[in-house]
């Protein structure tokens, strides 16, 4: 019988000796199976097929879902300005408190997930997501949003490890890297789908208002932006637990169940000429206990979490280590930094010169006209809120990571990941730079998109080097610190930008070129990783 795309290896290691639904099934080595075959080897002889699609596709959704609400706050900051009152101080905060809502979902849903299962988790924070963004669509004070924006954060914090995990654990060794990259290229889908629903929303006059409640335009776009969380999360509902969990709980027949399940969905066979009787879990870390709680896990991965971090400081490594995490410090400082304010500069910018047609005027001259206060911006004026132009921009700014990701795909093996960190990180920090002296909409656009294209570069340049540089024991634990430290710049960047740009505009543009610049420059301190083996 067929295994789909598993190599000759691996369909050799599972074979049918008897039609009979209860025959036992004999390993690579002749064996008898009574003990049953590996995890990866059952995955195997499921097939490559429908199941997997499926599973892809939904996982996607769920990606978009997330990314949805974090890149719909830096279209939201110029539409709700006047509805909220909001200073550029505000917007800064409002950037940043889903940032902070992600550092605390991250690890409490990730412990959760270990204890009551992956589909389940996700589905919870899945709904979490949209129920808190609908509910941030009907708020009518600032104090309240940036409640509901943190507890949507709370939700994406977990649901994003959480799927890629679930995701993972349904596709053989061969296949996992393809599934993961595909599931990861909707973060760029839903990027360029919020613009869109952000133009088919803002600029228009619909909605009510009256003297008590308010929900035009702006809160509509949140709402739709919140539905493909709901949605997905249902979607979700129709999907298996992970049969990985499920067999290192100790569930093994509803484990082969779910195997059988796939095997039915990509090959439309019965489920009783599934080949796999019984799946052992060799080679899986049995972590995990059925009789453990919340808190008891807590500590029990804190302290070994601690025990492995100190590992990274060891004296082989804590050079590496502290140049790793300066790098992503830096690199997320200035990614986040701008380019979530990058939608009301080109605002600002549109504004301008629309009531000043022939004039020329950089980014940072706009203070005197725009200033801090909203009173004296476009509020009583009857313009909307976001100019269409805006969006139109913020539309290419998400389109040109297609470029970017392509050439990242097609040229990472051949340059090496510290030959793409030291590039981008340096030519995201020119475009900066420039930024501040480019006196027309064409030409920030222009840099706009050249520093929005080697962020995303970088970002995915800098996790690649991070899982080439430390030994294996080590990997997962400098991943998850390094995350921890560049969410950490991330959330410095956002917020030091709403408190300096309307101070003195250049700092915060300059502060962001020279921390790029410099922690690009940090790079070439790290060695290179062109076709070396992961040790």
């Amino acid at each position: 019988m067929s295994y789909g795309s598993c190599d000759k290896e691996s369909r050799d290691t599972v074979t049918i000796v008897s039609e009979d639904p209860d025959a036992h099934v004999k390993d690579h080595n002749g064996t008898d199976g009574g003990e049953g075959v590996d995890y990866d080897n059952a995955l195997c002889a499921t097939g490559y097929g429908m199941f997997h699609y499926i599973l892809v596709t939904v996982m996607g959704l769920a990606n978009v879902s997330d990314i949805l609400e974090i890149v719909c706050v830096a279209i939201l900051m110029p539409a709700a300005e006047c509805d909220l009152h909001m200073t550029s101080e505000d917007k800064g905060w409002l950037s940043s408190v889903g940032l902070i809502g992600m550092l605390f979902g991250a690890f409490i849903w990730g412990c959760l997930g270990d204890i009551y299962g992956r589909r389940s988790i996700m589905i919870i924070t899945l709904l979490i997501n949209g129920l808190a963004g609908l509910a941030s669509s009907l708020v009518q004070s600032y104090g309240l949003l940036l409640a509901f924006r943190f507890i949507c954060g709370f939700g994406i914090g977990g649901g994003i490890p959480v799927t890629y995990a679930y995701l993972s654990e349904f596709q053989p060794s061969h296949r996992r890297g393809g599934a993961l990259s595909f599931a990861g290229s909707f973060l760029m889908v839903g990027k360029i789908l919020g613009t869109v629903f952000a133009l088919v929303t803002i600029p228009y006059d619909t909605g009510f208002v009256n003297a008590s409640f308010s929900y035009n335009s702006w809160r509509i776009f949140l709402t739709v932006c919140a539905l493909p969380a709901l949605i997905t999360a249902i979607l979700v509902i129709w999907l298996p637990e992970s049969p990985m969990f499920l067999l290192l709980k100790g569930q093994q027949e509803e484990a082969l169940a779910t195997l059988k399940r796939m095997y039915t969905m990509n090959t439309n066979n019965s489920p009783l000429t599934y080949p796999v009787k019984t799946v052992n879990n060799s080679g899986l870390k049995t972590h995990m206990n059925n009789k453990g709680n919340c808190w008891e896990t807590f500590f029990s991965i804190f302290l070994s979490t601690w025990q492995q971090t100190k590992g990274l400081f060891s004296h082989s490594l804590a050079r590496l280590t502290i140049i790793m995490n300066v790098i992503s410090i830096t690199a997320m400082f200035g990614l986040y930094g701008l380019l979530m304010w990058l939608p009301e500069l080109f605002n600002r910018l549109i504004q301008f010169y629309n009531d000043h047609p022939d004039a020329k005027v950089s980014v940072c001259e706009l203070r005197a006209y725009y200033g801090n206060k909203t009173e004296v911006s476009h509020c009583n004026t009857g313009e909307p809120p976001v100019h269409i132009g805006t969006l139109y921009s913020t539309l290419i700014l998400a389109a040109t990571e297609l470029p970017a990701r392509l050439w990242t795909i097609f040229c990472m093996d051949k340059l090496g990941a510290r030959f793409f960190l030291v590039f981008t990180m340096v030519t995201a920090g020119v475009a900066a730079f420039v930024f501040y002296f480019v006196k027309s909409s064409v030409g920030n656009l222009i840099m706009a998109c050249v520093f929005g294209a080697a962020s995303t570069v970088s970002s995915t340049a800098l996790a690649c080097l991070a899982t080439e540089l430390f030994p294996t024991y080590l990997r997962s634990t400098a991943l998850a610190v390094i995350s921890l430290t560049g969410r950490l710049g991330a959330i410095a960047g956002v917020i030091s930008f709403g408190y300096l740009l309307d101070v003195y505009c250049a700092i915060p543009l300059f502060l962001v070129a020279s921390l790029l610049i410099g922690g690009g420059f940090c790079g070439l301190m790290l060695p290179n990783t062109v076709r070396v083996a992961l040790q």
